[in-house]
């Protein structure tokens, strides 16, 4: 007889999993892909396309948002109203980056200036 004690959160030891097991072996297996991570994938790839007449290889994402744009410019409503939210909340993350760009390098500033204050400081003693 052994020392091991069955009971709550203690389960027979000829139960428990053995090292390298799964808990659950027919679950999804190692390496396969979720719908967005195949979205991803098939978004990512590069298709051929000619750009002011010359030949270029975009991915499929930078391709719908190339002719989702050219449309909008054309004066295509739908197109204008599916890009226009996403170009104001392009336009307030940039105002946001520059807020905190700014307020970074003021502080920056002041960090300098106190620095250079005490080592003029050191320097006098």
């Amino acid at each position: 007889m052994s020392d091991y004690e069955n009971g709550y959160m203690k389960p027979p030891v000829d139960k428990q999993f053995q090292p390298g097991q799964s808990g659950n072996p027919k679950g999804r297996p190692r390496g396969s892909k979720n719908t967005y991570k195949l979205l991803d994938d098939i978004l990512n790839q590069k298709v051929q396309m000619t750009q002011d007449g010359k030949q270029v290889k975009i991915n499929k994402k930078t391709a719908i948002l190339l002719q989702a744009a050219n449309k909008a410019a054309k004066g295509d409503m739908r197109a204008i109203q599916t890009l226009f939210p996403h170009m104001l909340a392009a336009d307030i993350k940039n105002e946001e980056h520059e807020k905190i760009v700014a307020a970074l390098s003021q502080d920056d500033q002041k960090l300098i200036e106190q620095y250079t204050k005490s080592l003029k400081g050191v320097d006098n003693e």
